[in-house]
């Protein structure tokens, strides 16, 4: 993360410094005392000249040298946030003038809901000011960080100078993960083979072989039968799962939603695909997604940490504001999932024309569970049970969840931590959990 923002500070413009006439009135008076200092030569008009022309020269001075020594940075501290992380920034004005700024005013233009950098400081000559801003997250989605200004003038406030600094950062807010949900994720069955081609990064319950010891290996994954007969360290590799693709479809629907905010269906939905896709993913799933907003949000299925990023970035954009209806949703991923892979369809809709397109995707070998969310909990009509025992009939999963029923989320250190980066003496950068973070949360 430091990194990026070294290069973005170094391919960032440059920003732009004005000095504009904030007080058009001395300078009115300073006319008016030139043009009487010269057709009615006097002592008094001369006087007063000579004071106001020397603070009009004084204010100009003192502001065109806080142009030239001011200057002002901010830094993310947290890159990856979810809605009720913390979200912190670190500021910092720097006065290399020899005049004082008796105040700095920060202009932000960030659009993150419920953060607020707006702010003024004061900084002595050739003096430092730093300190963080903090809010916390409420709501998913893509935001910017930026553009934004510092303001300052001279005492008198006859000139403003405002430097601008017109980059911005895109933030995305991912939704929050869910621990404890009781639902399980379907099994699936991968195409054709009990065993993958593949070897797998992390232990699985299929160990294929044992190979060379090398460095960085887990100490837990050395076969030691094999070592002790062979005279050196052995460790085993393991197969990749058996176990199929898993397909999170979210109804995106606007005309079946219910609700606004974290009590509404639409909230509902992404945190359950949410936290169903980190659940697969620690268990080394393949986990991809289908969400037909505007515009749609398709992640194909993969495995890792970056895919992992990659489904919260998506669900963090999408929104419940598409018109592609649940029955042409499943016929659309009938066609992109493989046979043997399983699907997880998130839904509020209780009418039944998209019950065909359900039982489809069992005759194309694609495994279905179904999520039905209560539309009466979310203040709706309809009867979840009566639903229910239909999709049972056509031998299909089905769970029930009624507004309230997630719980609550992981905390932020059990979701990502607070990490740092390093070098090592090797000149490689490693990111390291720092606890003083953790404590100062």
């Amino acid at each position: 993360m430091q990194a990026k923002q070294f290069l973005t500070g170094m391919l960032s413009p440059e920003p732009m410094t004005r000095i504009e006439l904030r007080l058009k009135l001395p300078l009115l008076w300073l006319l008016i005392l030139l043009v009487t200092a010269v057709f009615l030569p006097d002592r008094v008009w001369n006087t007063m000249l000579v004071g106001f022309g020397g603070m009009f020269l004084i204010a100009y001075i003192w502001a065109r040298s806080l142009a030239k020594g001011l200057h002002a940075s901010r830094q993310l501290r947290f890159g990856w946030v979810a809605v009720g992380d913390r979200l912190e920034e670190q500021f910092e004005i720097s006065n290399q003038s020899t005049w004082p700024a008796s105040w700095v005013e920060v202009v932000d233009q960030s659009n993150v809901p419920g953060y607020q950098a707006n702010i003024v400081r004061s900084v002595g000559q050739m003096q430092v000011d730093q300190w963080r801003q903090r809010a916390i997250c409420q709501q998913r989605g893509q935001f910017h960080l930026g553009p934004w200004a510092i303001r300052s003038s001279d005492p008198f406030g006859i000139f403003l100078m405002t430097r601008t600094y017109s980059m911005t950062e895109e933030i995305i807010i991912h939704p929050p993960i869910y621990g404890q949900l009781p639902i399980p994720l379907p099994s699936g069955e991968s195409s054709g083979h009990t065993r993958a081609r593949q070897r797998a990064w992390r232990a699985t319950v299929n160990a294929a072989t044992v190979r060379d010891y090398r460095p960085n290996d887990p100490y837990q994954w050395i076969h030691w039968p094999t070592s002790a007969r062979k005279g050196e360290l052995h460790v085993r590799e393991f197969d990749l799962d058996a176990a199929g693709d898993i397909w999170l479809l979210v109804d995106m629907e606007t005309a079946v939603q219910l609700g606004q905010g974290i009590d509404g269906t639409e909230e509902h939905i992404v945190l359950l695909a949410a936290s169903l896709a980190a659940r697969g993913l620690s268990q080394n799933r393949p986990m991809g997604l289908v969400g037909y907003g505007t515009p749609p949000q398709i992640v194909p299925p993969g495995r890792g940490e970056g895919h992992r990023w990659r489904i919260l970035r998506a669900l963090a954009l999408v929104q419940a504001n598409g018109r592609t209806e649940l029955a042409r949703a499943l016929q659309d991923l009938g066609n992109m999932a493989r046979r043997g892979s399983a699907a997880i369809i998130i839904t509020p809709n209780y009418t039944a024309d998209w019950m065909p397109q359900l039982l489809s995707l069992a005759h194309r070998g694609i495994q279905s569970n179904v999520i039905l969310l209560d539309r009466a909990s979310f203040g709706g009509e309809g009867n979840s049970k009566h639903l229910r025992e239909a999709i049972h009939h056509l031998g299909i999963n089905c769970h029930i969840v009624h507004q309230g029923d997630m719980g609550q989320p992981l905390p932020e250190q059990e979701r990502h931590g607070f990490w740092e980066f390093k070098v090592t003496g090797t000149g490689k950068v490693v990111t390291v959990r720092n606890p003083l973070l953790e404590r100062g949360r």
